[in-house]
């Protein structure tokens, strides 16, 4: 959550469900659905206007959304006058069967909106964020200066160095890991690049599905190096970090292992400083916060005038204090 005085809150964690964790598994590695027809399409319409969840897939979506906006509007005191959510930014692994459609039926099922949603004809906010760029801009990078001005924004990230990113997530139930060549964390067009998602290779499921520590490491590794040998046209220039084992020890160990693997003799591998990074389980959270601080000041379509930017460093000063939203 990022409050409207600048400062920036890390405020829950939820456990998947095991509705959710199989929905994950199911979709993780599956190809893309075909476009529904039209009883299909009449379903999700006539469970809606019943107020029920589109679909079953869109129901525990919902579930998951509906206990994080809970637990926000607790942390704010938003049952005792506090701020209520209404609207949130939402970044997604590249899982290709996890349609728009359903995001979107499950976030109005728990009665929430979307920042990544058009406003007005001429507001074009990128379609979808990856996780990925999330954590990029979680971290920092990828930001223009001038996001107040999308003319000069759009020219500060045409300059921004494009840079070959591996983002590695691990948690207790998946490894997940991808590449991308990185310079603006929110263009307007993405594509997903390669990926690898192991359902089987996850800290908690991983440990126990292999005769050993060792060789549960040497699979996590060999998931990386195939990731990276197989698509890289040219050598790493970042590591990104996701989820919350990201900064265990052994797995550390084993990445610094596969980068040195993957570089040339003659090149330096990318830094991995877990001191130096955001938390990886909320880096993606906090660079979706960015995006939905900078899009509810800045409307897409919109340019604003230097007396605005006056007016908000008085209102952060204590002048219109209390003021928060949720990204």
């Amino acid at each position: 959550m990022h409050l409207y005085n600048g400062t920036v809150l890390d405020i829950a964690q939820m456990p998947a469900s095991p509705a959710y964790k199989t929905l994950m598994e199911r979709l993780g590695n599956a190809p893309p659905p075909p476009p529904p027809g039209r009883l299909a399409k009449w379903q999700r319409w006539y469970n809606k206007k019943r107020g029920r969840p589109a679909t079953a897939d869109v129901g525990t979506l919902a579930s998951l959304f509906t206990a994080l906006k809970d637990a926000t509007e607790e942390a704010l005191g938003g049952g005792g006058g506090g701020q209520p959510i209404y609207r949130v930014a939402v970044s997604l692994p590249s899982i290709p069967a996890l349609t728009p459609e359903d995001l979107t039926d499950a976030l109005e099922h728990a009665d929430l909106r979307n920042w990544l949603d058009r406003d007005t004809p001429r507001d074009y906010p990128p379609k979808h964020v990856a996780q990925s760029r999330a954590v990029f801009a979680g971290n920092g990078h990828g930001l223009c200066a001038t996001y107040t001005d999308h003319l000069y924004c759009e020219f500060e990230n045409s300059d921004l160095p494009r840079r070959l990113a591996l983002f590695v997530s691990l948690t207790r139930h998946a490894l997940y890991a991808s590449l991308d060549v990185v310079g603006s964390a929110f263009p307007r067009w993405m594509s997903d690049g390669p990926r690898v998602l192991d359902f089987e290779a996850g800290l908690e499921r991983g440990r126990g599905r292999f005769a050993s520590d060792a060789d549960y490491w040497a699979h996590v590794r060999a998931q990386i190096v195939g990731l990276v040998r197989g698509n890289a046209k040219r050598p790493l220039e970042v590591v990104l970090l996701g989820g919350e084992n990201a900064t265990d020890g052994a797995f550390l160990a084993t990445l610094r292992d596969a980068l040195a693997e993957l570089s040339p003799v003659s090149v330096e591998p990318p830094s991995v400083d877990t001191a130096a990074v955001a938390d990886p389980a909320f880096a993606a959270a906090r660079g979706m916060a960015v995006f939905a601080r900078r899009r509810q000041e800045v409307p897409g379509h919109c340019k604003e005038l230097p007396k605005c930017e006056k007016q908000r460093k008085a209102e952060r000063a204590g002048e219109r204090e209390g003021r928060a939203e949720l990204r």
